[in-house]
């Protein structure tokens, strides 16, 4: 039963790239447009950030917590509007997964070259 979870997970990520090449690859080809770009990935990088203070100031009961979740979600909707104009919705809807993890990737290696840097 063991091999079956292995199998399932390995062909689950493979599904799963596989679609994230099919939406970047129609994107860029249809549309010109990709997915993954400068824009998705600043956006997301600051949305991190403000994640990352609204989490740091959660035990202050001021209100900027709840602020900077909402300028989290704003920046995402945000990145599903200009995705949604320059594609289809499709592309959008199911790109922002996508792009959540290219942005967590992009911030990884930023890290690593932080590191190696200092």
């Amino acid at each position: 039963m063991t091999a079956l979870y292995i199998i399932g997970v390995i062909l689950g990520l493979i599904v799963f790239i596989a679609f994230g090449y099919y939406l970047w690859s129609t994107a860029k080809k249809i549309y010109n447009y990709n997915i993954f770009g400068l824009g998705v990935i600043i956006r997301g990088l600051v949305s991190l950030g403000c994640l990352f203070l609204a989490f740091s100031m959660s035990e202050q009961n001021d209100g900027s917590g709840l602020i900077l979740i909402i300028i989290v979600a704003i920046l995402w909707f945000w990145t599903f509007l200009v995705t949604w104009v320059k594609s289809n919705f499709f592309i959008a809807f199911f790109s922002v997964i996508y792009q959540i993890f290219a942005v967590i990737f992009v911030k990884s290696v930023i890290n690593r070259l932080l590191k190696v840097l200092n």
